[in-house]
């Protein structure tokens, strides 16, 4: 049986164009469930007790980029490097399956919803084999109303190769949820600027991307939309 997690970067409206980011991505993290109780779930604890003492601090790429809250001991940069190279090793060792889905808003042609961009994504992960049991797709809540609006967009897709389709809360600290929010950003300016160093991408993302049958790894397995 999988877990599916899917969380995002860049602003989803229509009218929200960013100069420095004008991209909206959707990434899907998917795991092997023993994978994910067995392995990852038990060494993101060890990360977070390695640097924070605890397990409560929520894994927030923003805030790891500017460092802030919790994250303000980054400041330091010895500690910063050291809290890096450990978090690329998580990423890289985290044994997910990594599938993403993009809107580049630079084409005004192009005119999506959070809905739709999600729907694009759902119909990437159904290529391939239908697992036994339906994995459930787990996203982070962007509140109550728009929760709702969201499923009525996907009413019309065949998403029988799915279980439940549940919105959390980022409070409730989901480890696969922040594996795919540390993974959004760097595939989103890889499409940015693809010549442009950007070694999580390259060292830790990028391996982690869908192997298709014939060897073609990564970079096109980024859905454009």
């Amino acid at each position: 049986m999988r877990l599916i997690y899917i969380d995002e970067s860049g602003d989803h409206g229509v009218d929200n164009r960013n100069s420095d980011y004008p991209l909206f991505v959707l990434v899907a993290c998917c795991f092997e469930t023993s994978d994910y109780v067995r392995h990852f779930v038990p060494s993101m604890i060890e990360f977070k007790l390695r640097h924070w003492g605890h397990e409560l601090a929520v894994l927030h790429e923003r805030e790891i980029r500017r460092p802030q809250g919790e994250f303000s001991f980054l400041l330091n940069a010895s500690k910063r490097s050291a809290f890096l190279d450990d978090l690329s090793k998580l990423v890289r060792s985290s044994r997910a399956h990594v599938h993403a889905a993009a809107w580049d808003k630079r084409d005004p042609s192009r005119c999506f919803s959070y809905g739709a961009c999600l729907g694009h994504l759902l119909e990437e992960l159904t290529s391939g084999e239908a697992d036994a049991a339906p994995p459930p797709v787990i996203l982070e809540s962007r509140g109550r109303h728009e929760d709702e609006r969201t499923v009525k967009a996907l009413c019309g897709l065949r998403l029988e190769k799915f279980g439940a389709i549940r919105f959390v809360d980022k409070k409730a600290n989901v480890a696969g949820l922040q594996m795919a929010d540390l993974c959004a950003r760097p595939i989103g300016m890889k499409i940015l600027r693809p010549e442009a160093m950007n070694r999580a991408y390259t060292e830790c993302i990028r391996p982690l991307m869908r192997v298709t049958l014939d060897g073609v790894r990564a970079d096109d397995r980024i859905k454009l939309i």
